[in-house]
């Protein structure tokens, strides 16, 4: 039985849902790379069945979501980082804006690249995988560890 290869913007708009439901656990670093593939997605209706415009406006809407629930956390990181001396929270906020741009690019590999090609699908899917990990722990070990701005959100 044959494989269905999906077509190139049906496969934009699935990574746009995918890195947008991704987006609360990457502390909003996937953020970007799906605003980028939902808006390739919706300027391109044709190729698919044409619910690729959909899927990309659901990309939104997800990606609004994970931004509100990561916002307490980001919101008092900025504002960690806007004290004088809190290096550490102004490193991690350099290695979310490196690790976005780094997803933007390894999505748009997995996107380009051909469905039959397993082993380095899996590598880029890992390199994803490894970024959203490495935000993630980096966020909740300043959030866990007594960020000192938690003291004057309020």
């Amino acid at each position: 039985m044959a494989r269905r290869l999906r077509p190139f913007v049906e496969r934009e708009a699935t990574w746009a849902v995918v890195l947008a439901a991704l987006g609360f656990v990457s502390m909003c670093a996937t953020l970007p790379a799906a605003a980028v593939l939902g808006v390739r997605a919706m300027r391109r209706p044709r190729g698919g069945d044409g619910s690729e415009p959909a899927i990309g406006m659901l990309a939104f809407g997800v990606a609004w979501l994970s931004f509100l629930l990561a916002y307490p956390a980001m919101r008092t990181i900025v504002l960690a980082a806007g004290r004088p001396g809190h290096w550490v929270a102004r490193a991690f906020l350099g290695s979310v804006a490196v690790l976005a741009v780094a997803i933007v690019v390894l999505s748009g590999l997995a996107v380009r690249m051909h469905p039959e090609r397993r082993v380095a699908r899996r590598i880029v899917m890992a390199g994803i995988g490894v970024a959203v990990t490495a935000t993630f722990t980096q966020a909740m070990s300043l959030v866990l560890g007594g960020l000192p701005a938690w003291s004057f959100l309020y």
